[in-house]
Parts: C-alpha cells; structure tokens; sequence
C-alpha cells in the first residue's frame, strides 16, 4: 500500500508550503538544449592557463634572445668563453714547446 505513494506529488509538510525559501548558495542546473549551445564561441581561457601560456611565450622568447647573444647572461658567457679558448690556445702552444725541447733534447742526448 505504501508503494502507491511514489505517484502522487510530495505533500509539503509543516510551514513548507506556505513559506517558499530559496538558498542562495544553492546552484541550480541548467540544462541546455544542444541546439541553443553556439560551436562557434570563443573558449575564454582562465586566468591560470592565460599566465602558463605567457610564461611559456616569456621563456621561449628568453631562450631565442640567449641563442641569439642578446642577454646579459648570454654576454657573460660568451666572453667568458672567450678567456677560456684564449687560455686553451696559450697552454697547447706551451705544450708543444715543451714537446719540441724535450725532442731536441732527445736528439742531442
């Protein structure tokens, strides 16, 4: 007999059906038709995925200005590159100065 009672409306119980209260926090869902949904609508993006993808432009951007020797960083290593081959340079010609005099030295013995 009870189970009767799921066709009939809910009877409102109490103050319920003289007080009509609505929750402000409370979310309703929309459905929506997928007719009215509009394909062509621009996705904005949210603030997060914006700043990812400017960082990302920002680091791509660093990474092409450092290849190309524009940043300061860049400056810094290229010359201290520099000193190092000039050093390189320096210490194979010693070497190979040393090489010749201990050959002489070879020879004459």
């Amino acid at each position: 007999d009870d189970d009767d009672d799921d066709d009939k409306p809910r009877r409102a119980k109490g103050l319920e059906g003289i007080i009509d209260v609505e929750n402000p926090n409370r979310v309703v869902k929309k459905n929506r038709k997928a007719a009215e949904i509009d394909v062509n609508a621009k996705v904005e993006l949210t603030r997060r995925q914006r700043e990812a993808i400017e960082k990302q432009k920002a680091q791509s951007n660093y990474r092409q200005r450092h290849a190309a020797g524009k940043t300061e960083e860049a400056r810094a290593d290229l010359a201290r590159l520099a000193i190092i081959r000039k050093q390189r340079e320096e210490a194979a010609k010693e070497a190979k100065k040393r090489q010749e005099a201990e050959a002489e030295k070879a020879r004459k013995a």
